[in-house]
């Protein structure tokens, strides 16, 4: 009797041990049991395009800006900076130039291009006034004051040779453009340019003063070299910068009898973009 009383009460410490202890086992049912932490969502990165073209561009364009810095040497300018009060490179002036071409090989390309500068010029004569103009005062001379502009349109062909290709060719398909490639080129073509002076002039025969309108324009023939570099942006994208010295020259029209060439030469700079496709 005194055994199973015992049993029992072992049985009865052993149950309220596991309760209080709380042992899962028996104090939860299973299905209620928090199971393992759900991984967290990792969302794969955006990926980004390819560094690379399916192939060597064959076409390209371009838009460049920058400054003319003109020759203004010999002939009309002599006269004009002799007698009138422009001084040296007061023709320098921004300019503007597009450009289309082909790829011929990896190094060398065709190009197509066409620009245009334009320089406005106030100035007065260096030694006379007009001692008539005495609307108030008969000592009030005026300036004997003109205004010349000198405007230049370029059309050209040119060939560029890159002293480093632009990208280089993996595999079969793919073409992977360099950072940065610099190169060289030579070219020719047409200019077209308009130089006027209007406003009032010294007769320097009879020292009389007149009002008039001095024009010439045409076309000449020119020559150039250049050399730049270019700088990957994109794949697509490019920047350049790039130094162009032009020759050209021809003769004005009668207008100025004074004088019998106009040069049309000077050095270029320019910045841009460029375009592959």
């Amino acid at each position: 009797m005194l055994s199973r009383l015992w049993t029992q009460s072992a049985c009865l410490v052993a149950i309220t041990v596991v309760l209080a202890t709380g042992d899962p086992a028996f104090a939860a049912d299973p299905d209620d049991r928090p199971g393992p932490p759900l991984a967290a969502t990792v969302q794969p990165p955006p990926q980004a395009g390819p560094d690379f073209l399916f192939g060597r561009p064959r076409a390209f364009y371009g838009i460049y800006g920058g400054w003319l810095l003109a020759s203004q040497r010999g002939g009309v300018f002599d006269f004009t900076r002799e007698h009138l009060t422009v001084d040296e490179g007061a023709f320098d002036s921004a300019l503007i130039r597009f450009a289309f071409g082909l790829a011929l090989a990896a190094r060398t390309d065709l190009l197509f291009e066409i620009g245009v500068s334009q320089a406005t010029v106030q100035s007065e004569d260096r030694e006379y006034l007009d001692d008539n103009y005495t609307p108030f005062d008969p000592s009030d001379d005026r300036p004997i004051a003109q205004t010349t502009q000198f405007k230049q349109l370029p059309i050209g062909a040119s060939v560029r040779y890159w002293l480093r290709p632009r990208g280089r060719e993996v595999g079969r398909y793919a073409w992977v453009p360099h950072r940065v490639a610099p190169y060289v080129g030579i070219g020719g073509g047409t200019q077209r340019y308009r130089f006027t002076q209007e406003g009032d002039f010294v007769d320097y025969r009879d020292f009389a003063i007149f009002s008039g309108v001095f024009h010439s324009q045409g076309w000449a023939a020119s020559g150039h070299v250049f050399g730049g570099t270019s700088i990957k942006l994109t794949r697509r994208v490019f920047a350049g910068v790039e130094a162009r010295y032009v020759w050209a020259d021809t003769p004005l029209s009668n207008d100025f009898s004074f004088s019998d060439s106009i040069d049309l030469s000077g050095l270029r700079i320019t910045g841009g973009i460029e375009f592959v496709f």
